[in-house]
Order: C-alpha cells, then structure tokens, then sequence
C-alpha cells in the first residue's frame, strides 16, 4: 500500500498541487488538484494516475504523479560524527 492507494482525489485540499511526469519524454506539468477533482474525484490517486496521459500530442506516454509540498522547505540537518 502506497500513499497513491490510500487517498482519493477528492481527499485532497483544493490547492494542493499535483506534479505530472510523463515516463517516456520526462514533460513535467503542475496542476492544483481542484482542476481535477469535479470530474475524477471519487477516484483514488493510482487509479487517476493509470488513466492520465503525456499532455505532449506527439508522445502520449504513462506519467508519474507527484504532490508538491509547498509549505515542507527543510535544511539538512546532519553532519559529520
């Protein structure tokens, strides 16, 4: 079970940003989740993911689906022992 599995798209907040990458060309497009949510929101996250494809009309390929956290900006915080 992943996170994609768990969550449906209408779970998501409305201003949440999806980050779509196509597996084939690597186009990489943003949309806040609200653009999806009236028409596919009663899917889960790998199942609307499944049905997505390459906005680019020449490629048409698989993507990946990734939530932008825009609030999470962390340092790092390790260091040498």
């Amino acid at each position: 079970m992943s996170w994609k599995s768990d969550l449906r798209l209408s779970d998501l907040a409305p201003d949440a940003i999806l980050e779509c990458t196509c597996r084939r060309c690597g186009l990489t497009r943003t949309r806040p989740a609200r653009d999806h949510q009236g028409r596919h929101g009663a899917l889960r996250i790998d199942a609307f993911e499944a049905r997505l494809r390459c906005p680019d009309r020449m490629c048409r390929g698989a993507v990946r689906l990734a939530l932008e956290h825009q609030m999470a900006v962390e340092g790092f915080v390790g260091g040498l022992a």
